[in-house]
């Protein structure tokens, strides 16, 4: 496909292409390629901290938050005991 010289697009259609194959179809991808040779899908992403330094800073970083640790999920089990005990309150003042 040929594209006119005052086209836009025409540097983005020319990059070179990931090339990754589907596993479905077996035909490459079409995402323009980053210095690796693989698009922003297949390869651009981080794979995390490689040396002591960076491991050691990832475990100071707190990135638990907490959500499902011992203390909340107690915290969940009062909350979900005190919505049914008032419930069975508003159902019981409602019959009497």
């Amino acid at each position: 496909m040929t594209y006119p010289a005052h086209d836009p697009l025409r540097l983005a259609h020319a990059a070179p292409r990931c090339g990754a194959r589907s596993r479905r179809t077996g035909k490459p991808c079409a995402g323009p390629a980053m210095a690796n040779g693989r698009c922003r899908m297949h390869g651009g992403t981080s794979t995390g901290p490689k040396t002591a330094e960076g491991l050691q800073r990832l475990r100071e970083a707190h990135t638990v938050h907490g959500g499902r640790g011992a203390e909340a999920r107690s915290l969940r089990r009062h909350l979900k005991a005190l919505l049914e005990r008032s419930a069975e309150l508003v159902e019981e003042a409602g019959e009497g």
